[in-house]
């Protein structure tokens, strides 16, 4: 008597129909990423406008407050703007500049890059990524000019701020925030959509392992090779890269 073959496919009370479409999949993985990159802008110094617009949201004394005051705190912001969108040659491997390619006149690269740590410590450059994040309002033109060297900034300071300032960026929709491209990178947010599909199924399997009841012949649902590669996809985009080089950088 020929064994009763199993279900190929997936029930759908482990991968729903309508999973693709509720979770807006395609969006997050693909289209988002491929289509939502800050087009690069041009460096120049921040206007009287754009300095006035950032000034508030800089640390302590840089905007005015208590403490000792920041000499120079504006020449210092345009600096670190200089420096973080500044790229390598093609020949060298691309991706970003490092801090000693700074030209002089914007002073020595070791302070613009210690004030930028410390502002980044200081949750400044997550601040001004949530500024720029806005596409609609009355100042849209002002903030669509600070928006590409904001990223350039943010995305510097992904190894200072971890997981979560990739997290913030991806939620923003600010993809050139991002060090590599989004699917490279780990997903918290995509783990907890696709950890439940996982987890049923490996409860189907359990169960299937099981003593049948007497007199049950129907064939036990073990999931199919396509399901675990799937799986396994479902893990690799959940959890990103092992590695990532500066060359993955967006423009």
């Amino acid at each position: 008597m020929p064994r009763p073959r199993r279900p190929q496919t997936l029930p759908p009370d482990i991968l729903p129909p309508d999973f693709i479409q509720r979770h807006d999949l395609v969006r997050r993985l693909y289209t988002g990423p491929l289509f939502g990159l800050t087009p690069r802008h041009p460096w120049a110094p921040m206007t009287d406008e754009e300095w006035a617009f950032l000034r508030p949201l800089l640390p302590g004394s840089a905007n005015g407050g208590t403490g000792r005051p920041m000499a120079g705190a504006r020449a210092r912001l345009d600096a670190i703007f200089r420096a973080v969108t500044l790229k390598r040659p093609a020949a060298e491997g691309g991706g970003r500049a490092p801090w000693k390619a700074l030209p002089s006149e914007f002073g020595k690269p070791d302070t613009a890059s210690r004030t930028f740590r410390r502002w980044a410590k200081e949750g400044l450059w997550e601040r001004l990524l949530r500024l720029v994040s806005d596409k609609s309002g009355a100042r849209t033109p002002l903030v669509a000019a600070l928006r590409y060297r904001v990223c350039c900034a943010f995305r510097r300071a992904i190894k200072l701020l971890g997981l979560r300032g990739i997290v913030l960026a991806r939620r923003l929709g600010l993809y050139s925030a991002l060090p590599a491209p989004s699917q490279w990178l780990p997903d918290p947010d995509l783990s907890e959509i696709y950890i439940p599909v996982i987890l049923r199924a490996l409860a189907r399997v359990r169960d299937g392992l099981r003593p049948a009841p007497d007199g049950d012949s129907k064939p036990r649902w073990r999931p199919p090779r396509r399901a675990w590669l799937l799986f396994r996809q479902m893990h690799r985009f959940a959890g990103g890269r092992a590695r990532i080089t500066r060359a993955m950088e967006p423009a």
